[in-house]
């Protein structure tokens, strides 16, 4: 036993390992020099009555974001502040570091309700960035203020100070940096957008051009990037209009000839219209990285109820949905058509042969919703193709599990089955559950404003 003991104790000390005391396994680890030196900074800045903040919205929340914004390998620190005395004053400072300090390069300040969201768009095609502040300003739902900077000769200028009801930034033009595309009214309080890009060596944002969105136009709910036909980048702004439910399309491309609307343009001078009735967004909807709008056709067999002001309403009826991919300088071309189930995230592809003989019915249960479709072109009574389940509650599964079930997809509260009945063998429209499976999808929608 003694030689046991004596083995392990010399094992220990050939391997050189030490036991730290209780005490000094407590210790809080000490900072940094360059974290000391950042605190010091923001230390300085409270001590004179400020008050760390945040931004409300966005990606970049914190009160201190490092970025490295002028590409030298060293993370710059951008801090937000407001006056304990003035709490609509507000301060963002920027720090760079220099060995193992940071120092002041300068700050930008307004007078806001809230900082809204902070972004770091890039401003050179070597991929240096600027800092984007949105503000809420007080008093006004409707307008925000927005503040854009950057670095010039080391310290911290502003580029544009401007007003805006949207915006979304977007390399238009393939040149390697972000352009930013605001939406705005006009003094004659026409919705326009306005094309700003940091052309170089200049000091400010450049404003393009503008472009007016479609006069039916209320106000943007979505603005999203995406491609046109020949993949060119362009903005798809979603709005609602002002007589009726659904939304309208406004795409908007920087190229040869300017910034401009594409909607409103046209070989024979006419406007392309893309209202739907439905309240269904521009996306790549055959995941052919063209991002196509929806026109919607009114379903046969089904209700096209009319309120009372004589508009067309959508609650009652069932429409598909024509996709078409716009591209500048000629017709858009319909690229595929679908059903979409916009309450249940769902949709379905329709053939060509299907688009004048199909229609659907639907029907809602406890915990459970059903979409049939039928063959109306039967010469007697419509055929039952299948019937598309969204089932919810804790019966899910159970459900989900019987005989005359398929499964299709499912997510974390819902599961989506079919059951097709034995007579849809006589429709010259009938699917097997693979075809069906194979045209069917979740909607992953993402909206930006």
């Amino acid at each position: 036993m003694k030689r046991l003991l004596l083995f392990i104790a010399c094992l220990t000390i050939l391997s050189g390992c030490t036991f730290k005391s209780g005490d000094e396994l407590l210790k809080t680890p000490r900072p940094s020099a360059t974290y000391e030196s950042l605190q010091k900074q923001i230390n300085n800045i409270t001590s004179k009555g400020a008050i760390a903040v945040s931004p409300q919205s966005g990606e970049n929340r914190n009160t201190v974001q490092l970025m490295d914004l002028n590409l030298d390998g060293e993370d710059e620190a951008v801090a937000f502040f407001c006056e304990s005395k003035n709490p609509d004053k507000f301060h963002i400072y920027v720090f760079q570091r220099e060995n193992e300090e940071y120092i002041s390069l300068g700050s930008v300040s307004a007078t806001a309700a809230q900082i809204t969201s902070v972004s770091y768009p890039t401003l050179s095609p070597d991929g240096q960035k600027g800092i984007l502040i949105s503000w809420k300003l007080s008093g006004d739902n409707s307008t925000s203020g927005m503040t854009v900077c950057a670095f010039s000769n080391e310290k911290l200028v502003t580029l544009l100070e401007t007003t805006y009801q949207s915006f979304i930034t977007s390399d238009l033009d393939n040149n390697g940096t972000d352009d930013l595309i605001l939406f705005t009214k006009d003094e004659t309080n026409r919705r326009i957008a306005q094309l700003y890009v940091k052309e170089e060596n200049s000091s400010k944002l450049t404003l393009k051009g503008e472009a007016i969105l479609s006069p039916e136009t209320q106000n943007i709910v979505s603005l999203k990037k995406g491609l046109l036909r020949g993949y060119q980048p362009a903005i798809f702004a979603e709005s609602k209009v002002e007589i009726s439910t659904g939304l309208m399309t406004d795409i908007f491309v920087y190229d040869d000839e300017g910034f401009r609307n594409i909607t409103l343009e046209s070989e024979d001078g006419t406007k392309h219209s893309t209202y739907r009735p439905v309240s269904v967004p521009s996306s790549d909807v055959n995941n052919d990285q063209v991002t196509e709008v929806p026109l919607a056709l009114l379903m046969p067999l089904t209700p096209n109820t009319q309120n009372q002001s004589g508009s067309q309403s959508s609650s009652e009826s069932a429409y598909m949905l024509d996709w078409y991919a716009f591209s500048t300088g000629d017709a858009p071309v319909r690229v595929c058509t679908t059903y979409q189930n916009v309450s249940e995230n769902w949709q379905f592809m329709i053939s060509d042969a299907w688009r004048s003989n199909i229609t659907v019915v639907k029907s809602t249960d406890e915990n459970e919703t059903k979409t049939t479709f039928l063959d109306y072109s039967s010469p007697s009574e419509p055929i039952e193709l299948f019937t598309i389940h969204r089932l919810t509650g804790d019966m899910r599964n159970y459900y989900a599990s019987q005989d005359s079930m398929f499964e299709l997809a499912r997510t974390t509260t819902e599961i989506y089955t079919v059951s097709i009945p034995e007579n849809a063998a006589n429709s010259r429209f009938n699917l097997s559950y693979e075809q069906i499976k194979e045209r069917f999808s979740i909607i992953s929608q993402s909206w930006n404003n």
